[in-house]
């Protein structure tokens, strides 16, 4: 349901209204070309048959998969809580920023994704619905001044499981 949404913070402006916002991204916030807020818009289900009617137009989508996948996925987002529509829109909206960052790599760019930024007073700051827009991540992208520092990982053993 496409439920992500960008704010591209790249003024001289923007970037001292969020570096306080910012904890210890600070730098980031301040010397990236820009910093890409990304947000989930928690009405974005109210975009279901806009997106599944240009399907259908642009010829992704035959009418009758849409019309099947209509029934299904409206009362699914009608009776789901807001617990789980929350769980959804952060997996798919950290998908998109993971890809975003990764075309930005393949086109020279070097990003950073930060998490530590008060997440309870961006949305207003920049004038957004708070209730609406849900802060996910600040992604600051530009040409990196110097080389970043390797971090370890742990090994495949420690973090898989198979059976």
């Amino acid at each position: 349901m496409q439920p992500w949404r960008f704010l591209v913070i790249d003024s001289a402006e923007g970037k001292e209204k969020l570096a306080p916002l910012a904890s210890f991204n600070q730098t980031q916030a301040l010397t990236s070309s820009a910093v890409i807020a990304v947000f989930y818009d928690a009405n974005n289900v109210e975009y279901m048959e806009e997106i599944f009617n240009k399907s259908v137009e642009l010829g992704y989508m035959p009418q009758d998969i849409m019309d099947m996948q209509m029934q299904q996925v409206k009362p699914y987002y009608a009776n789901i809580n807001a617990s789980e529509l929350r769980d959804i829109n952060l997996i798919d909206s950290g998908l998109i920023s993971m890809q975003l960052m990764l075309v930005a790599r393949a086109h020279g760019y070097d990003t950073n994704p930060m998490a530590g930024y008060d997440k309870d007073q961006i949305s207003e700051a920049f004038g957004l619905d708070k209730e609406r827009f849900q802060p996910v991540m600040l992604i600051s992208i530009g040409k990196a001044a110097k080389d970043g520092y390797p971090s370890y990982r742990l090994p495949v053993e420690t973090i898989t499981t198979w059976a």
